[in-house]
């Protein structure tokens, strides 16, 4: 039997190439920095998205070109591997196309299920279900996943809901409506009760990494882009998540991921470091 220390396995899914960097490049950067092996599961190529660098002109050449940026940037971030799923985008808003996460949710729950079973991991981050960014595939991982892990999980293993608090999200609105007022993102109440924080993540020590996956995603306008250096170090600086299993008993944040107990090692974080 080997007397090497377990290194937990975080798996990190989300709906669209970027959101692994924009959204939970600090839950990624922290862990892999620990020596955690990070497997970062996309649903999407993001083909709906909008081509900011005006290189890529079909949808089909726009989620090849996201696709590589999704590999470089998780790797720069220190991730071991990459899952790619192969949804369609749904898009923001209307008919989800065939295919999409928004049109074949059982599908999506059965595609992250498979990979929860094959990666066995030890702690699962994914985006908030409750759609407070705006966007419906957002909310459709975060709840997909939260169903899979559900249904499947059946060794000790700790489930978080990443997201953006509404403090933070009403300053971000105040400075972007000045530049951009027509910005989909304004047009619905962002973020989530800051009451819900059960983790917060400082990311202080890997912010090189972040800024720098960050400016691999180059067809994609950067949500820190136009907003005071102040503010966008707020976002980078800290990640805030809800804790969902096991559950939140209340009390401080705690300031690291859970490690279940049957994985222990004294060297990794708990619930209690501070």
């Amino acid at each position: 039997m080997s007397d090497r220390p377990h290194r937990p396995t975080l798996l990190v899914t989300v709906a669209h190439p970027d959101d692994e960097s924009f959204g939970c490049g600090s839950v990624i950067a922290t862990a892999a920095a620990l020596g955690w092996p990070v497997v970062v599961c996309c649903a999407s190529r993001g083909e709906a998205g909008e081509d900011t660098s005006g290189r890529h002109p079909t949808p089909e050449s726009l989620g090849m070109a996201r696709e590589a940026e999704l590999r470089e940037a998780a790797a720069t971030l220190g991730a071991a591997d990459v899952e790619l799923l192969g949804f369609a985008d749904s898009g923001w808003d209307g008919p989800a196309p065939a295919g999409s996460l928004v049109a074949d949710p059982a599908g999506l729950r059965a595609a992250v299920a498979d990979v929860l079973g094959r990666h066995r991991p030890d702690v699962v981050v994914t985006l908030d279900p409750t759609g407070s960014d705006g966007h419906r595939d957002h909310a459709m991982i975060g709840m997909t996943t939260t169903q899979a892990f559900e249904e499947v999980v059946d060794w000790p293993a700790s489930l978080y809901h990443w997201f953006l608090p509404r403090s933070l999200m009403a300053q971000w609105a105040a400075e972007v409506s000045g530049r951009d007022p027509d910005s989909v993102y304004l047009e619905t109440e962002l973020g989530r009760p800051d009451g819900d924080v059960t983790t917060v993540i400082d990311a202080s020590a890997v912010l090189d990494q972040r800024w720098a996956a960050i400016g691999v995603h180059e067809t994609q306008r950067s949500p820190y882009e136009g907003i005071s250096p102040e503010l966008a170090a707020r976002f980078v600086g800290l990640d805030h998540l809800v804790r969902v299993v096991p559950p939140w008993e209340g009390g401080e944040p705690e300031r690291a991921l859970f490690v279940p107990a049957a994985a222990p090692n004294p060297a990794w974080p708990t619930p209690h470091s501070r």
